[in-house]
């Protein structure tokens, strides 16, 4: 079975064409098949097919849609599986039998294989990737607000892939061939200067430089009729270099592509770096309706991007959050989605330089064009990113000057930067903080990781679970992949070893899960009188506390115990909260108690203050 969208929608299986003829049902398999791998809401679903006037049998409509996808498209293979989530609908199909994903990776492996210097292979490639389309993409479906943007998307692909044959051909010396191309191409884009400065290019190797001054003539007078602009420096250079040369440069030899060191070319490719969105995000209601209506729209008379901090401790899931916001998101930001890893929690943060050049090379910026300096790279990402739709998220940030020089230019951009001790120092930046998950939260996790039927045998347990876990969800991952992987264990069993063991901690060790180890990140980042502090506060008893009996159990000042305090409050290692009376209260959780403790009892013979 194959699925097409780079042209009129079809689904051929065995030969025949299966697809589907009612316009709604075409528009649903259309939506699943441009977000393959991605739960699509119901919400979008019904913004989708029927915009701002939904009826009131829009839910049931929409699974008379999904019934008969199932019955009469996706059933004959069993090829694709479309899959019923909580809160929408994922389709999951291989990549080589939708035209996208082959015209994708055709035109992934031609990108890198003209930079790596083989333009003959890479002119093959893009050639079979641009002999998948058949048309306008999704040519004859019905597209609301959503699809047209994704329509958009992949005609924008099609042109930059477009752009790289060319370049291949150009290196390849094959100007004639070339011509009759571009000039039907400036035709269908009269604004596209790129292509303007390759058919000069092409005209003038070709002996033909007169015909070349005559289209930068043209373009010249498009661009002031049309926008009141001159044409770019780079075009601008480019005719003034055939008015100085005294004839063309043999066939052959590297095309003189317009090139310029103040502004970014056109990029080769939209970027798409968001990691993969996990498919059994449980909870967040609350974050997620608050993230929402920041992606909504820029405030009236904002100038600047959208930024949204998420700050909590260590594995309570700010990352997983961003990436879950950012692809729900996603389709908002047709310029491309960036993403790193700032790593701020480790004792080499990432220079921000380093980023911004690894940004810059991703929207096609070549190496000899990045500027050295941290400033330069900054304003050429705003120059690049004025006026585009893009999407930011900065993971792990550690601390607000490393972030500033990574935002873009314009309220159209939105930043998602997640951080253990947040950017309070930014202006202007939405804060969500991120806490443990609810108890039914925790339950609901553990079900979707190990299976409903486990956790409906033992419900007190699966609560227990929870319980020792501190409801974090990384411990809750941790606990859970293991009882998927001893599928005949107990959660009685798991539980009770939770609670008795010497160690709690060793217990929430398993594959890529390590609690302990996001727990020494932090630890060893705070100076020594704030590590001793942290270590004896697991003496007191498990429940809140004030300033004055930690005073009393460190045996200092109370002003200098609450700045200590206040700094493990930063950082997520304790909880603040004021009580009814205005008094300030610390609470440390469980499993940061347990890790104190271990510290505590570690160094006690040796103590660093």
């Amino acid at each position: 079975m194959s699925f097409r969208i780079l042209g009129p929608l079809a689904v051929i299986h065995e030969g025949r064409d299966i697809t589907p003829t009612a316009p709604k049902v075409r528009q649903v398999l259309a939506f699943l098949l441009v977000r393959k791998g991605q739960i699509v809401q119901i919400s979008e679903f019904i913004d989708e097919l029927w915009g701002d006037h939904p009826p009131e049998s829009a839910m049931t409509t929409l699974q008379t849609y999904i019934y008969k996808l199932r019955k009469e498209v996706l059933d004959p293979s069993g090829l694709a599986r479309l899959h019923t989530q909580q809160c929408g609908y994922l389709l999951e199909v291989p990549d080589e039998s939708v035209d996208v994903g082959i015209f994708e990776k055709a035109t992934r492996e031609g990108r890198l294989t003209l930079e790596s210097g083989d333009a003959q292979r890479a002119g093959e490639l893009l050639s079979e990737a641009l002999g998948v389309w058949r048309g306008q993409a999704l040519l004859g479906v019905t597209t609301g607000e959503i699809l047209s943007a994704h329509v958009t998307r992949l005609e924008e692909n099609r042109l930059r892939a477009l752009e790289l044959h060319i370049e291949a051909d150009m290196r390849l010396g094959r100007y004639r061939e070339l011509i009759s191309e571009l000039k039907t191409l400036v035709h269908s884009y009269p604004l596209h200067e790129r292509f303007y400065g390759d058919l000069m290019t092409a005209l003038n190797r070709c002996g033909r430089r007169y015909e070349a001054l005559e289209v930068y003539r043209q373009l010249r007078k498009v661009l002031i009729d049309e926008l009141g602009l001159e044409p770019s420096a780079a075009l601008q250079r480019l005719h003034q270099s055939l008015l100085n040369t005294d004839g063309p440069k043999p066939a052959g030899t590297a095309p003189a592509r317009p090139q310029g060191t103040t502004q970014p070319p056109a990029a080769l490719t939209v970027p798409a770096q968001l990691p993969p969105d996990i498919s059994d995000f449980t909870g967040r209601v609350a974050e997620l309706a608050r993230l929402a209506q920041v992606f909504a729209a820029p405030q009236p008379g904002s100038t600047a991007a959208r930024t949204i901090s998420i700050t909590g401790m260590g594995g309570v899931g700010k990352t997983t959050l961003a990436l879950h916001a950012a692809h729900l998101h996603r389709a908002q930001f047709p310029d491309g989605q960036l993403f790193t890893d700032l790593h701020g929690a480790s004792a080499t943060p990432a220079a921000p330089g380093d980023v911004l050049a690894g940004f810059l090379r991703s929207v096609g910026v070549p190496d000899q064009q990045i500027p050295p300096t941290l400033e330069e790279r900054s304003n050429l990402f705003r120059t690049w990113s004025n006026n585009r739709r893009i999407l930011v998220v900065l993971d792990n940030a550690s601390e607000a000057a490393q972030v500033t020089p990574l935002l873009p230019a314009t309220p159209h951009c939105v930043v998602i930067v997640t951080s253990r001790e947040g950017l309070q120092s930014m202006p202007g930046v939405t804060n969500v903080e991120l806490g443990v998950m609810s108890l039914s939260e925790g339950t609901q996790l553990l079900s979707r990781i190990i299976g409903a039927d486990r956790v409906a045998a033992e419900p007190e347990y699966a609560e227990q679970i929870a319980e020792l876990c501190g409801r974090l969800p990384r411990a809750l991952r941790c606990v859970g992949s293991r009882l998927a992987a001893a599928r005949v264990w107990s959660l009685e069993k798991m539980a009770a070893l939770l609670e008795s063991s010497p160690a709690p901690l060793d217990q929430l060790r398993f594959a890529e899960f390590d609690v302990r180890a996001d727990y020494d990140h932090a630890y060893f980042r705070l100076d020594p009188h704030d590590r001793s502090t942290l270590r004896l506060l697991s003496l007191l008893p498990a429940q809140d506390f004030t300033a004055v009996t930690a005073a009393g159990l460190l045996g200092n000042a109370t002003d200098a115990v609450e700045a200590r305090l206040t700094r493990l409050a930063g950082c997520h290692l304790l909880d603040v909260r004021a009580d009814d009376a205005g008094s300030i209260r610390y609470g440390m959780h469980r499993l940061t108690r347990l890790y104190a403790r271990e510290r505590l009892n570690r160094e006690f013979l040796q103590p660093e203050d």
